[in-house]
């Protein structure tokens, strides 16, 4: 009885043991992003909208988080206060490491 309870343990930790494992391994790296900061040029016809689809991503909720986010580093008032031939600064993020 004895050697009987003592393979059912063992057996049971192998198996509790070896989906640890599995989970451990099954789990991909996580990945690292980096917020960087780029001037553009105005284009003509260019809005922060068309901006905002160039240059946002998944690390923003809404377009409008992006923009807002635009509006307040480049001090404006409103979206429609940009012309063509000013910069704007456009925030990005990356997983290269930039110096």
């Amino acid at each position: 009885m004895l050697l009987i309870s003592s393979l059912c343990l063992a057996l049971a930790l192998a198996v509790i043991f070896g989906s640890f494992l599995s989970e451990a391994e099954a789990k991909e790296p996580e990945i690292t992003y980096y917020k960087y900061y780029t001037n553009v040029e105005i284009q003509p016809g260019d809005t922060i909208w068309d901006l905002a689809s160039d240059y946002m991503d998944e690390h923003y909720e809404s377009r409008e988080d992006y923009i807002r986010e635009v509006q307040e580093l480049n001090s404006l008032a409103s979206i429609d206060d940009i012309v063509s031939g000013q910069y704007l600064i456009l925030p990005y993020y990356s997983t290269e490491y930039k110096l």
